[in-house]
């Protein structure tokens, strides 16, 4: 019983030892799923490309970068994001509708970061967001002059949850549980059929000592009795000489 015991607290451990495996998903600018809502003004620097100058491919995922004046949108299941891009002017950041931060950047502050040798970009992220869609959003403001604002986009990466290990609890649980209550069951069988045996042996053994003690005293004592007198003058005849 107490190893049956030790069983099921093992099974329930292991269900409880199930966790939902978290996996970051890199997705590049020239990925179909970012949607750049002015293609016609989107110039995208690669290998592929030739007019891009030097050094701009530099530190970049896959050395490319799409610059784009309108917006840019990622549609995505998750839990968390980080988005890597280049700047000149402003822009804004939003999640589902929700701004999460500001960006402003002159055309002096990225002279000036090139000419220190800093690597001009900046990321925003976030974390802990509901396990559901999100559409992350990077909108460039109107400017007061005739300056647009340039947005270089790099790359996103995001957190999502396996659905094919999420989809498996369901059914480990009901495993866990059908094995559980069967294992159960049979213990309870077990134990009233070896209970149901040991008092079939006992009924039988008292039966075997009734019948030998209703035996016993069935039969006759010759000690006691008639018989018993005539075996006495029997022997005193024989005593006396007499035939």
């Amino acid at each position: 019983m107490q190893r049956s015991f030790m069983i099921i607290v093992l099974l329930f451990l292991s269900l409880a030892s199930v966790r939902a495996i978290q996996q970051n998903y890199t997705v590049d600018d020239t990925s179909p799923d970012i949607i750049y809502t002015d293609p016609q003004a989107i110039f995208q620097c690669s290998n592929a490309t030739t007019a891009c100058p030097d050094g701009l491919k530099d530190g970049l995922f896959n050395e490319s970068v799409t610059f784009t004046t309108g917006n840019i949108s990622f549609s995505f299941t998750g839990t968390a994001f980080y988005v890597s891009l280049d700047l000149i002017g402003a822009c804004s950041i939003t999640l589902d509708g929700t701004e999460i931060t500001t960006l402003n950047v002159t055309l002096g502050d990225v002279l000036a970061a090139a000419a220190s040798g800093e690597q001009p970009g900046f990321s925003v992220s976030k974390s802990d967001m509901a396990d559901g869609p999100h559409t992350l959003l990077v909108a460039p403001f109107p400017t007061t002059d005739a300056t647009a604002t340039i947005i270089g986009f790099d790359q996103v990466i995001y957190t999502a949850t396996l659905p094919d290990k999420k989809s498996h609890v369901g059914a480990i649980v009901g495993g866990v549980i059908g094995g559980v209550v069967l294992t159960i069951g049979v213990l309870f069988a077990a134990m009233f059929a070896r209970r149901r045996k040991l008092i079939l042996r006992r009924n039988q053994r008292k039966s075997a000592v009734l019948r030998v003690l209703s035996t016993a005293s069935a039969r006759p004592d010759y000690k006691t009795g008639a018989n018993a007198d005539a075996r006495a003058d029997y022997k005193a005849g024989a005593d006396d000489g007499t035939v």
